[in-house]
């Protein structure tokens, strides 16, 4: 997969001072270089000083610039786009935070009133299908994550038969340490026909959740298991607006007392838009703790740790770009705790910084 990396720069921040705002875009999905290049960076370059500008640091309020990126879009048609301006949005906070001197969840959560957390829950997400890795070598990628603080750990089921995935979710169970959890994501790739079974299977496990396990925008299948699965089951990730968290919420069957949201903010056209999708979830009578957003890396963590979520999903692996937090970060008992350096923290992200910081340049 691909990834679109944005550097907005202003050379009249606070006092003068030049300021440079870096967006990266959620992991695991592809690069969104032509939206940006042929619509929304040229419709943020031209529009008035006057409209966009935030009259206290002089630079690009992202509240104010989100309805200009969004000038002659149509409703509906939330796909590629949505990532697009999602990318340029992180990039704007990043440099908001900055011109504010502040780290972007303190930004967050004095801007729109929330209660900052000191730090949030996270969990590794990992036990992909490896040539060559069978269940052994899950129960060791598990450990490790153990190793590393994480106190819930999420696998991928769906790939392989059921009684394989079986023998993985059971390794994966047993590597846990005691007080350990476990997530399993089918990443959509069970039918009508096929999902019923494995949720029955699944029923005879302690699973943290059950995420995706079918087409995301298959509502009926969705309110068919929250009806037979007692669990908790996770889904949202693969839809990116608040209209579309409005119907998951009045046709998806979904019990606000145990399921799990999660929306990806970088990939719902950023933080104005989660902020409605925030909204509309609360108006349906959930918890936004019952929020917790897929991917991303600091930035969704800020977001998370500002608004008040209900945790953040990590991908530490230690061969990706992406499968690091900036120095500083700390992960223990299953909880991150946030950097207080201005922004989002990307400068200090190993080798996703040497991307990002040459960008600004």
């Amino acid at each position: 997969m691909t990834a679109s990396a944005v550097a907005v720069l202003f050379d009249d921040g606070p006092g003068g001072k030049r300021v440079a705002g870096l967006g990266l875009g959620s992991i695991g999905r592809y690069a969104h270089g032509g939206l940006l290049r042929e619509r929304f960076a040229p419709r943020l370059m031209g529009a008035r000083p006057e409209d966009i500008r935030d009259p206290e640091t002089g630079i690009v309020d992202p509240v104010r610039a989100w309805p200009v990126l969004m000038r002659d879009e149509k409703q509906g048609g939330h796909g590629e786009r949505s990532g697009a301006v999602g990318v340029l949005d992180a990039a704007l906070w990043d440099a908001a935070a900055k011109a504010a001197g502040l780290p972007l969840h303190r930004l967050l959560a004095r801007r729109f009133g929330g209660a900052r957390a000191a730090t949030i829950p996270v969990y590794a997400s990992g036990g992909h299908y490896r040539a060559g890795g069978g269940a052994d070598a899950l129960a060791d990628e598990v450990r490790r994550y153990a190793g590393l603080g994480y106190r819930t750990v999420k696998i991928k089921i769906g790939g392989a038969p059921l009684p394989r995935d079986r023998a993985r979710i059971e390794a994966a169970l047993d590597a846990l340490p005691p007080g350990g959890r476990l997530a399993v994501d089918a990443n959509a790739a069970l039918d009508a026909a096929a999902a019923p079974a494995w949720a029955a299977a699944l029923r005879e496990y302690p699973l943290a959740w059950f995420e995706e396990p079918g087409d995301p925008l298959d509502f009926v299948l969705l309110a068919a298991l929250a009806e037979t699965y007692p669990g908790p089951l996770a889904t949202g990730e693969n839809l990116f607006s608040a209209a579309d968290a409005r119907n998951l919420l009045r046709y998806g069957g979904l019990r606000p007392d145990r399921d799990l949201l999660q929306f990806d903010v970088s990939l719902s056209y950023g933080i104005p838009e989660y902020l409605r999708i925030v909204e509309a979830v609360e108006g349906a009578g959930w918890s936004r703790a019952r929020l917790l957003p897929h991917a991303g890396h600091a930035f969704a963590a800020h977001v998370a740790a500002g608004l008040g979520l209900g945790g953040h999903e990590t991908a530490p692996d230690p061969d990706s770009v992406f499968g690091v937090f900036p120095d500083g970060w700390t992960v223990a008992d299953g909880r991150l705790g946030l950097g207080d350096a201005p922004g989002v923290g990307f400068e200090d992200m190993g080798r996703v910084a040497d991307v990002l910081i040459d960008l600004a340049r």
